[in-house]
């Protein structure tokens, strides 16, 4: 992988980081939250498997950690622990159909919005808004895996 290609990945996932922060602003009040830079971040994982290890991820993660001011090294345990269950399983993905890969991505969106919850709202921490983010998780993996596969065979050679 070049560094190019590597740059254009880790800047597409902190475009979509900040565009989180914003959107889930907004969405708070009705138990929703997207996971849209975890979800990105799991597309590059998922769909390059061979560029991306747990040191690419725990950078990326301690880079995300200093942008958006989260307790330090918190994101990048989770993308860490997550790039190692996605290579774990990457060959287990070629027999599952897309609705099985979404409904893992979905969990494990599911699994970092609610083990960020736990650290950094400990006296707020709402089963609601773990449930419905479930959901709206899935369906945005959906969406992210048709989008970032245009933008992979566009712009990553």
């Amino acid at each position: 992988m070049t560094l190019n290609n590597l740059f254009k990945i880790f800047a597409s996932i902190i475009f979509v980081n900040y565009l989180d922060s914003r959107i889930n602003v907004f969405m708070i009040d009705y138990y929703l939250s997207f996971s849209l830079g975890f979800l990105v971040f799991c597309f590059w994982v998922f769909s390059l498997p061979n560029n991306i290890y747990a040191l690419t991820s725990f950078i990326i993660g301690l880079t995300i950690d200093l942008i958006t001011g989260s307790p330090f090294g918190l994101n990048a345990l989770l993308f860490t622990a997550s790039s190692f269950v996605i290579h774990t399983y990457r060959y287990s993905f070629r027999i599952f159909s897309f609705l099985q890969i979404t409904i893992f991505f979905a969990l494990l969106s599911t699994f970092y919005l609610g083990f960020i919850n736990i650290f950094v709202n400990t006296a707020n921490f709402s089963y609601l808004l773990i449930f419905f983010s479930f959901f709206l998780n899935g369906l945005t993996w959906i969406l992210i895996y048709i989008l970032m596969n245009k933008f992979k065979k566009r712009f990553y050679k």
